[in-house]
């Protein structure tokens, strides 16, 4: 960042809150990257902002330096994180072959709407699936008669309303884990995967418990007999 992105010490003391102190001392220990230097004038940007602002909020948790600094250094923190939601890895295949298994040829709709949602790409002379498990579902829905493009609809649809549950179950993560978990673990990641593995445990039996029950009405709904007309209209 140059120019009028860029703010010299007193002005990123002034932005995150602390002293030009702190930050100085967040610079000797590594926590804070050196600033881009004009002449004898160093210049911060976006960068600094945001790491400030994170090694402030941990210590606000409870953390030590030397936990923040882990933290803060350690970029496989988001991957940790989120591998428990992540176990479904892209498989790859040669060209064709995906759309042969589906009964389609290459210039079929269905396959377009495919790239467009992202399940499937082109990475040179292959064709990556992003959720082979999701495959697998589309060809025994395609076997049993259910067309491809009537599936990617659905798709479409459900990945919507999974995007708002995940929101929604990250909002209680927020409001009532995140800072337990930071603090009871000391920015440990072994102990960090075990929590997050545990919450996905959790969300999943939420979400099959939800789904069952709002599947169970829906059927029930589908094959009730119609109701008797009104009186008047007999």
């Amino acid at each position: 960042m140059e120019g009028a992105d860029e703010l010299t010490i007193d002005e990123l003391a002034a932005r995150v809150g602390m002293t030009v102190r702190n930050i100085r001392a967040h610079q000797s220990r590594g926590l804070v990257p050196p600033p881009r230097l004009v002449g004898r004038t160093g210049f911060y940007g976006a960068e600094h902002v945001r790491r400030l602002d994170r090694i402030r909020q941990l210590q606000d948790e409870g953390l030590n330096l030397a936990a923040v600094a882990r933290l803060i250094d350690d970029d496989r923190l988001a991957e940790v994180a989120a591998a428990p939601f992540t176990d479904d890895a892209p498989a790859r295949f040669e060209p064709g072959e995906v759309a042969e298994r589906m009964g389609l040829s290459l210039d079929d709709p269905a396959v377009t709407r495919a790239l467009e949602l992202g399940l499937i790409d082109v990475a040179g002379d292959e064709v990556v699936v992003a959720l082979p498990r999701l495959l697998e579902v589309a060809i025994e829905l395609s076997d049993q008669g259910v067309p491809l493009g009537a599936m990617l609809d659905v798709v479409a649809e459900v990945r919507q309303a999974a995007a708002r549950v995940a929101k929604a179950f990250m909002g209680l993560a927020d409001a009532h884990l995140v800072e337990h978990v930071v603090v009871d673990t000391g920015g440990d990641l072994d102990a960090i995967t075990r929590v997050v593995e545990a919450l996905q445990g959790q969300a999943q039996v939420a979400l099959d418990a939800l789904f069952n029950q709002a599947m169970a009405a829906e059927i029930r709904a589908y094959l009730a007999p119609p109701a008797d007309p009104p009186a008047a209209d007999r």
